[in-house]
């Protein structure tokens, strides 16, 4: 069987998110972009090229576009693999878009406990709300030894989000797709969406404490799933 392989949108919203660096750098060099690196430089960091690929990277490379694109479909094939391997209930092309961006993301692990096995656990529940959901948690790295919101997780959860609630339904996984929606449900839809942001007005109170633009990335996440459960709500009624 040929694997599954990630949607075209799916794809661009990756390539915009890792970013492309045609030349060898270290992903721990804070400037951007990160500097050449040399077969004399230190490396602090990992070694990096093209769309963060860091296997068979050595000083002083240099690649094609080309060439990225050819490596960033090799690293994603066992993250694919991955996704559909562990997750065994049907997935929409934006479902199974947004878990490989996930994953690709935060490692393609299996292992108990890891970010894309507690993912699929709640999925194969059928909890897909509750998978979305547990995604949008894992904004946080550690930083000087304590766990620290980031930003830039914060806005690719909302991005992976919202390309959840996008994606159209696989054929070959024998799901119906939704009917066309009627003018009335397009207004319910439209009411629910503006319920959904007013229910974020609390969270700009909680938020008074952090920079503001920490908080506008927090509330346009929530905002996002929220809108992407609401979606998910209206295609099981």
């Amino acid at each position: 069987m040929t694997p599954r392989r990630i949607s075209a949108e799916a794809l661009d919203l990756l390539k915009r998110w890792e970013g492309c660096i045609l030349h060898a750098y270290d992903d721990a060099d804070p400037a951007r972009p990160p500097r050449f690196i040399q077969p004399d430089d230190p490396v602090r960091g990992t070694l990096t090229i093209g769309y963060g690929h860091t296997r068979t990277v050595r000083p002083g490379q240099r690649i094609t576009q080309a060439e990225a694109e050819r490596l960033l479909l090799e690293d994603l094939a066992p993250v694919e693999a991955a996704v559909a391997r562990i997750v065994t209930v049907p997935l929409t092309d934006g479902q199974y878009g947004a878990l490989v961006s996930f994953a690709f993301n935060l490692g393609h692990s299996t292992t108990p406990g890891s970010p894309l096995t507690n993912i699929a656990a709640t999925l194969n529940r059928g909890d897909y709300d509750g998978a979305l959901r547990r995604m949008g948690l894992y904004v946080k790295q550690r930083r000087n030894g304590r766990l620290a919101t980031v930003p830039g997780l914060v806005n690719r959860r909302a991005a992976e989000a919202g390309l959840w609630a996008r994606g159209e339904f696989v054929a070959s996984r024998h799901v119906a797709p939704a009917p066309p929606p009627s003018e009335g449900a397009e207004a319910a839809k439209l009411a629910g969406y503006a319920a959904a942001a007013a229910t974020a007005a609390p969270a700009l109170q909680a938020l008074a404490g952090i920079p503001v633009w920490v908080g506008v990335a927090l509330v346009i996440a929530v905002a996002v799933v929220a809108v992407a459960v609401l979606l998910r709500r209206e295609r099981a009624a």
